[in-house]
C-alpha cells in the first residue's frame, strides 16, 4: 500500500528518548530550540509522515508499518536500537543554522537508516534527501560559521549523552493548537500498535508559568558542588535567628562574544568580587558564561564565601552547560530555592529566589520568605526594545504580586532602560523612537513606583549620601546621568559596546530595587568593579567590565526605629506641569535670554582664576603630600554656589581655606602674596569682618572670589576623607566658630552626595534664583532669599518627590516647589531635610519669622536675618508664581519677567514694577565723594546689612503700614554716568510703603499718626547711621532718610557701579582676635624673607645686644610650628621634652607629637620641658633655663 509524502507537516514517525533524560536536554531547548512548546525531545524517522491525519489513514500506515517490523525480526539479533547522542552538530539554512545531537556510531546509524528504508518502502514512499540521524537542540540565525554559533555548540557538547535503547517508534499528530502530540506507539519488540491515552507533558505555552530549579551548595569534604535536597530548608524561619543585616550585590561581568573566548579578564573579575566593597550575602550576577562560570566556582574564596549557588558548574555533568549563552546566577551566604520565570523573548526570563531564613515572622506564626528576582532585559533604544523592556519587566511583576503579595521583594541586574535625558531627547529628534516610546520609557517608572519599589541608589543617596563613581566633571552631566553604572567615558569596554552613536552617555542601567513593605529598609550603597589590572601595551589599563557593580545595606527595622523629630514635616505633594511648561526647550531659551547660565568661556575662565588663587596663595599648582618640606598643610575647598554647580555668569567664588596655621598668619601671608603677584591678575579688593570671621575679597583674572579660612591641623591632613564621617563622630568635637567656619564645606559634601540628581537640581535652582532676582526677593542681606535658603528650600522638594520612585522632570519639581511653598506655614512651620535630619531637637523662638534649617551645626536656621514683613513678602510672591503656573496658557517667559536684556541691565521688568507699584516710598540717599574702593564698598556693605532692621522697627512702630525694600540701589539717569574727578556717587534704595488693608481707606487721623511714627523711625535710623564712627566718615560719606511721594522720583534707573577706585591699602579695623601676638609669623618667615624678598636698608642699632635669655620667651607652640613649617628644618631630626605626670620627664619624636585635644595620646602644652636637636644632642629651647636657639638667631 501507498502512502503519499504529505505537502503539509501534521505528523511524524520518531523516537522519543526515555522522560528521565529529558531535564537535561530540555534545560538548553527551553531558550534555545523555537520548537520548544510543539514537540518533545526527539528523533524524527520520517516527517511528515502521511498526508491524512484521519484515524483510517493513520491505522492503515502503521499496521503496514507493524508488518514490515515483523517481517525484519531477526532472532539473532535484539529488537531494539541502540541510540547514543554524544556529538553536536548543526545544518546551515537560508535563515539561520539548526544545531542537534547525533550518534555517529556508524553500526547504530545504520540500523536506524535501515530501519527507516524499510518503512518508507513498506509504504510506498521515496525522499530524495540522504537520512541524518539527529535531534534539534538549539537554532542560531547566523548561516554561516560564527562565534555564536561555536558557543552553542560547546553547550552541546557539554550536554551528558542521551542514550538509550529504543523499542518503540512514536507517531505524532498536530493538534490545532499547533503541538506534536502523540497519537500511538508502534512496539518494536513484539511488533504491535498502542495507541495513546494518556498526555505528554509539553506545555502550549512555556512561559506561562514558573519552573522549579535545584540550588547548588558547595561541600567542602570532596564533593564539590551538589545539588541541594529539600530537607535543608525544612527548618521554620520562627526557630532560627533572623539577620539583622542583609547585603545585595549585582554586577553585569560582560560576556566575552567572540570565540574562542578569551581568559584575560576572568581573574580581575574574580579580584573584583572579592575586595571589601563588593563583598555580600547575595549577589546577581549578569552575563555569566559556560567558560567563566567553571573559574569562578573553583576559586576557593569565592566557594568560602559563598556556598550557595543557583546554578552548578558547567564542568560537572551533573549540571550541564547553563541555559543560555548569557545567564542571569546568583551566589549567596543564605540558603535558598528558586524558580525560573521564563520570558516570551529568548534568553529574557528571571530567576526567583525564595530566602526562607530572612523573610519575616507574621503574627500568626507563620512566616513569609523574601523573595528576589533577578533582571537582565532586552538592550536598545529602540520602539522594539522598549516595548520588549516594559513586557519583560511586566511579568516579573506579575508574577511577584500573584505569587507573592505579602512578601518583600527585591529586584536586582540590569535594566538596560535608558536614563540620560540627552540620549532620549536627542533619539526622539531624530525619529530613533517616536513620542510614545518615549511614554512608554516614563511608564516602565512610574510601575515600579506603584509596586512599592525603592531605588537602593535614589534612596541611601537621598537618605545617607552616595559618592557616585563619577571621574569626570559633575557639572557636565544631563538629567539622569548621575549614578551611572555604564559610561562609555570612562570605560572602554563600555565606549566600544556603544561606538559613537545615541548611547555613548553615561547611563544607570543597573539597579537594586526593594519593596517598602517588609522588615529590611535601605541603608548604604556603594559601587565597585572598579579595580583595573595592567592592559596589553598601549592599550591603557584593563578594566573587569564594561558595568560598575552595584551593592547596598539593607537593615532590619522595626517600630523603634521609627523618626521623631519636634518639628512637624510637611508632607510634599507632586504637582504636575502643564504640557506647555513640559516643554524644556522652552525653558532652556528662557534662561538663556536671561543670560544667567554660564557659558563654556565662563568655566574656563573661573577654572584659570583657581587655579591663580591657588598658586597664589598656596604656592603651589596642586598643595598635596608633594609639596615642599615645612611648608604649612592648606587645601582650598570652593564652596557656595560655585561648588555646587549652581553659579550664574555673575557669581562670586566662594573659596574655604583649611589649615594648621592660625587666620592672622593666613591672612598676612595671603595678602603679602597677592601683593607681590599682581601681575598674574589678582588684587584685593577689601577685608572684611562676617560673622563666621575675617573675609577677603579679591579679584582674580576679572573674577570676583571671597576667602575665608578655617583653622583646623587635625582636619586637613585627613581631608576630604573625614566628611565621610558622621556629624557625632569626635573628629568634629570642635570649638564653634571652628564648626561654623567648616559649615559650608561639610554641607556642601552632604548635597553633592544626597541629592538624587544634580542636573535636574540645577536646572530647577537657576530658575528659582532667576524668578528671585526679577520679584526682588533675592537678597539674604535684606531678609529676602539667599542661595542657602533656595538650596534647603528646593532640596526637600526633590528628595521627597523623587524617594519614591516614578518620573518627576524638572518642570514638575518647579511646579511642585511653587505649589507647596504657597501654602505653607511659615509662622508655625520649620522647613529642614527631613532625610538629614531624623531625630531633630529644634525649639524655634518667636523672634525667628522664618525657619529654614541646614544641616550641619552650628547656626541650624539660616534665616535669622528675614522679618515679619519680608516673610510678608515672600509669602505673597510665592502666591503670585503658583496661581500664575496654574492658569491656562502659563508659560516660563512670564513667570522671570523676561525683557530686553539690554535694557534689563540699567531696569528690570521687576524693578520698574515695584517702582509703579507704591504711591509713597522712604528713601534711604547716601552720598559718597570718598576714592577708595574698599571704604565704599564697605559702606555700602554695612547700610544694606542694617536695612533690614529697619523694616522692622518700621513694623513694629507701623504695623498699619506695609513696607517692601527693593533689593539694589537706584540713580538718576541723569547722574549715573557723571562724576567729577574727586569720584561723586549718590544713589537711593527705596522701601515702597502701602497700607496693609487696602480694602480699608484709613482716615486721616490714621494717616498723621502712622506719618509721624514713620518720620520717628527714620530720624532714629538715621542718627544710628551718622553716628557709626567705623563705617560711617562724615568727611566723605552723606546719608539720608526720608519719606518722598512716587512722582517726586524721578528718572531712576539701577545702579551697577563700584563705589571708589581701587587703592591696594592695609586695612587693620577688621582683623581677627584669634591671635593677640603678631610675633608669630616671625620665625615661619624669617629665612624665607631673607631668602626670596629683596634686602632692606640696614637700619643702625641704637641698642647694644641684649644676652641671650632677656626678653620675652616664645612659646612652645611658636617653637613647635617654626619646627614644623620652616622648610629649612628638617622636623624629624627634633625631640620634644616633657613631663610625665608618672614617669617624670621624657622624650618624644615630634613627627609623633599629637596636637588635637580629641586624640588619644594629647598631652598639654604646658608640660613640654624642652625641644633638642636629635643629630647633636643640643637644647634649642627650654623652658625653664630660658633658653631660645631659634628665634634668638632669626
Amino acid at each position: 500500500m501507498e502512502f503519499q509524502a504529505p505537502p503539509s507537516h501534521d505528523t511524524a514517525l520518531c523516537l522519543i528518548p526515555p522522560k528521565e533524560q529529558w531535564p537535561s536536554i530540555d534545560r538548553l531547548r527551553f531558550d534555545n530550540d523555537k520548537s520548544y512548546s510543539k514537540w518533545p525531545p526527539h528523533v524524527n524517522l520520517l516527517y511528515p509522515f502521511i498526508k491524512s491525519t484521519s484515524a483510517t489513514a493513520l491505522h492503515e500506515a502503521c499496521d503496514t508499518i507493524v508488518s514490515c517490523v515483523r517481517d525484519r525480526i531477526d532472532k539473532s539479533k535484539p529488537a531494539t536500537i541502540p541510540i547514543c547522542l554524544d556529538s553536536p552538530d548543526y545544518f546551515q539554512h537560508k535563515h539561520g543554522s539548526t544545531l542537534f545531537l547525533c550518534d555517529r556510531d556508524d553500526d547504530r546509524s545504520s540500523r536506524l537508516a535501515s530501519l527507516r528504508a524499510s518503512i518508507l518502502t513498506a509504504i510506498g514512499q521515496t525522499r530524495p534527501q540522504p537520512y541524518r540521524m539527529h535531534m534539534t537542540i538549539a537554532q542560531c540565525e547566523d548561516a554561516t560559521h560564527s562565534s555564536k554559533l561555536e558557543f552553542l555548540l560547546e553547550k552541546l557538547r557539554r550536554l551528558p549523552p542521551v542514550s538509550w535503547e529504543a523499542s518503540q517508534l512514536a507517531v505524532l499528530v498536530r493538534a490545532p493548537s499547533g503541538q506534536m502530540k502523540p497519537w500511538g506507539f508502534i512496539d518494536l519488540v513484539s511488533p504491535s500498535l498502542h495507541l495513546y491515552r494518556g498526555s505528554i507533558d509539553i506545555d502550549q505555552d512555556a512561559t506561562a508559568a514558573a519552573i522549579p530549579q535545584r540550588t547548588w551548595r558547595f561541600s567542602g569534604q570532596g564533593s564539590g558542588w551538589q545539588p541541594v535536597v529539600d530537607e535543608a530548608f525544612s527548618i521554620p524561619l520562627s526557630e532560627s535567628k533572623p539577620s539583622a543585616n542583609l547585603i545585595v550585590a549585582s554586577w553585569n561581568v560582560l560576556a566575552e562574544f567572540h570565540w574562542p573566548p578569551s581568559r584575560t579578564r576572568y581573574p580581575l573579575i574574580v579580584h573584583n568580587l572579592l575586595t571589601e566593597t563588593a563583598l555580600a550575602d547575595v549577589v546577581v550576577l549578569q552575563e555569566m558564561t559556560d567558560d567563566f562560570f567553571p573559574f569562578l566556582l573553583e576559586d576557593e574564596r569565592i566557594r568560602s564565601h559563598y556556598p550557595f549557588a543557583s546554578h552548578g558548574s558547567p564542568d560537572n555533568p551533573a549540571a550541564g552547560p547553563l541555559p543560555n549563552i548569557i545567564n542571569s546566577v546568583v551566589l549567596s551566604k543564605y540558603q535558598f530555592t528558586w524558580e525560573y520565570l521564563p520570558s516570551r523573548r529568548q534568553h529574557k526570563g528571571s530567576c526567583i529566589l525564595k530566602f526562607n531564613s530572612l523573610g519575616q515572622v507574621e503574627a500568626d506564626g507563620s512566616s513569609l520568605p523574601l523573595v528576589l528576582a533577578t533582571c537582565h532585559l532586552s538592550q536598545g533604544l529602540t520602539d522594539g526594545a522598549v516595548v520588549a523592556k516594559e513586557k519583560e519587566l511586566q511579568r516579573i511583576l506579575a508574577h511577584l504580586r500573584n505569587n507573592y503579595a505579602a512578601n518583600q521583594w527585591i529586584i536586582a541586574g540590569d535594566f538596560n532602560i535608558a536614563t540620560s535625558s540627552y540620549t532620549i531627547n536627542t533619539a526622539v529628534k531624530r525619529g530613533v523612537i517616536s513620542a510614545q516610546t518615549e511614554t512608554v520609557l516614563r511608564s516602565i517608572e512610574t510601575a515600579l513606583a506603584e509596586a512599592n519599589l525603592l531605588d537602593v541608589w535614589m534612596v541611601a543617596r537621598i537618605e545617607a549620601g552616595v559618592s557616585d563613581n563619577l571621574r569626570g566633571d559633575v557639572k557636565d552631566l544631563f538629567e539622569g546621568e548621575q549614578g551611572a553604572t555604564f559610561d562609555p567615558r570612562e570605560n572602554p569596554h563600555a565606549a566600544k559596546m556603544v561606538g559613537s552613536g545615541l548611547n555613548n552617555r553615561p547611563q544607570r542601567y543597573d539597579r537594586i530595587l526593594v519593596r517598602s513593605i517588609g522588615p529590611f529598609r535601605i541603608s548604604r550603597f556603594n559601587m565597585f568593579g572598579l579595580v583595573t589590572d595592567n592592559g596589553e601595551p598601549g592599550q591603557g589599563p584593563l578594566y573587569a567590565s564594561d558595568h560598575w557593580g552595584i551593592r547596598c545595606l539593607l537593615q532590619r527595622s522595626d517600630d523603634k526605629d521609627a523618626v521623631v523629630t519636634s518639628a512637624r514635616n510637611v508632607s510634599v505633594v507632586l504637582k504636575r506641569a502643564s504640557d506647555a511648561l513640559s516643554d524644556t526647550t522652552a525653558l532652556k531659551e528662557c534662561m538663556e535670554h536671561l543670560n544667567v547660565l554660564p557659558t563654556e568661556a565662563d568655566e574656563i575662565i573661573r577654572q584659570k582664576a583657581l587655579q591663580v588663587l591657588q598658586e597664589v596663595l598656596l604656592e603651589s599648582a596642586k598643595p598635596t603630600t608633594d609639596q615642599p618640606r615645612g611648608l604649612p598643610a592648606i587645601v582650598m575647598v570652593p564652596v557656595g554656589s560655585y561648588g555646587l554647580g549652581v553659579w550664574s555668569r555673575t557669581s562670586d567664588i566662594d573659596c574655604l581655606f583649611i589649615g594648621s596655621i592660625s587666620p592672622r598668619v593666613f591672612f598676612t601671608l595671603a595678602r603679602q602674596r597677592v601683593r607681590k603677584s599682581v601681575s598674574s591678575g589678582i588684587r584685593i579688593l577689601r577685608k572684611v569682618k562676617a560673622k563666621s570671621g575675617t573675609m577677603l575679597e579679591v579679584e582674580v583674572c576679572g573674577v570676583r572670589c571671597d576667602i575665608q579660612y578655617c583653622q583646623a591641623p587635625n582636619l586637613v591632613n585627613q581631608w576630604p576623607d573625614m566628611l565621610k564621617r558622621p556629624p557625632s563622630d569626635p573628629v568634629f568635637s570642635l570649638p564653634t566658630q571652628t564648626l561654623l567656619k567648616l559649615k559650608p564645606a561639610r554641607d556642601l559634601f552632604y548635597l553633592q552626595r544626597s541629592i538624587p540628581d544634580l542636573a535636574q537640581f540645577r536646572t530647577a535652582y537657576q530658575v528659582i534664583k532667576a524668578w528671585a532676582k526679577a520679584r526682588g526677593i533675592y537678597a539674604a542681606k535684606f531678609g529676602y532669599f539667599g542661595g542657602i535658603h533656595i538650596s534647603v528650600m528646593l532640596v526637600k522638594v526633590c528628595k521627597t518627590l523623587l524617594h519614591n520612585g516614578g518620573v518627576v522632570s524638572t518642570a514638575d519639581i518647579i511646579t511642585t516647589f511653587f505649589d507647596h511653598y504657597s501654602r505653607f506655614d511659615w509662622r508655625n512651620d520649620v522647613i529642614f531635610d527631613p532625610f538629614f535630619h531624623k531625630n531633630l531637637r529644634y525649639h524655634r523662638t518667636s523672634r525667628e519669622a522664618m525657619c529654614l534649617l541646614g544641616w550641619h551645626s552650628p547656626a541650624l536656621n539660616t534665616t535669622l536675618i528675614a522679618s515679619v514683613p519680608t516673610v510678608n513678602i515672600i509669602s505673597n510672591e510665592l502666591c503670585q508664581a503658583d496661581a500664575q503656573l496654574s492658569r491656562d496658557g502659563a508659560s516660563w517667559q512670564s513667570l522671570l519677567s523676561l525683557s530686553d536684556s539690554a535694557q534689563g541691565m540699567i531696569m528690570t521688568p521687576g524693578a520698574a514694577g515695584f517702582l509703579k507699584s507704591f504711591r509713597s516710598f522712604v528713601n534711604l540717599r547716601v552720598h559718597y565723594w570718598g576714592t577708595s574702593l574698599e571704604r565704599g564698598s564697605r559702606l555700602i556693605g554695612w547700610l544694606e546689612s542694617r536695612c533690614a532692621s529697619l523694616l522692622v522697627d518700621i513694623n513694629r512702630r507701623v504695623p498699619e503700614l506695609s513696607a517692601r525694600i527693593w533689593p539694589a540701589r537706584f540713580v538718576d539717569v541723569s547722574m549715573a554716568d557723571t562724576r567729577d574727578d574727586q569720584g561723586d556717587y549718590q544713589g537711593s534704595y527705596l522701601i515702597g510703603l502701602e497700607w496693609m488693608k487696602i480694602s480699608e481707606h484709613p482716615t486721616k487721623d490714621e494717616l498723621e499718626t502712622a506719618k509721624s511714627n514713620l518720620r520717628t523711625v527714620l530720624q532714629q535710623f538715621e542718627k544710628l547711621v551718622l553716628g557709626d564712627e567705623k563705617y560711617f566718615d562724615p568727611n566723605t560719606t552723606w546719608f539720608s532718610a526720608t519719606i518722598i511721594k512716587g512722582s517726586d522720583l524721578g528718572n531712576l534707573q539701577l545702579d551697577n557701579r563700584e563705589w571708589g577706585e581701587y587703592v591696594d591699602e592695609d586695612e587693620d579695623s577688621d582683623t581677627e582676635d584669634e591671635e593677640e601676638d603678631d610675633e608669630e609669623l616671625d620665625g615661619l618667615l624669617a629665612e624665607k624673607a631673607a631668602k626670596t624678598w629683596q634686602p632692606l636698608k640696614k637700619r643702625t642699632a641704637t641698642t647694644g645686644p641684649k644676652p641671650e635669655g632677656a626678653g620675652k620667651l616664645r612659646t612652645a607652640l611658636d617653637v613647635m610650628n617654626r619646627l614644623r613649617w620652616d622648610p629649612s628644618i628638617d622636623s624629624n631630626d627634633y625631640l620634644i621634652g616633657y613631663e610625665d605626670r608618672f614617669l617624670g620627664p621624657q622624650e618624644k619624636a615630634l613627627s609623633a607629637w599629637k596636637s588635637e585635644q580629641t586624640d588619644e595620646e594629647f598631652i598639654p602644652q604646658h608640660r613640654i620641658l624642652w625641644f633638642k636637636r636629635r643629630s647633636d644632642q643640643v637644647v634649642v629651647w627650654h623652658r625653664t633655663e630660658r633658653i631660645d636657639l631659634l628665634f634668638k638667631k632669626a
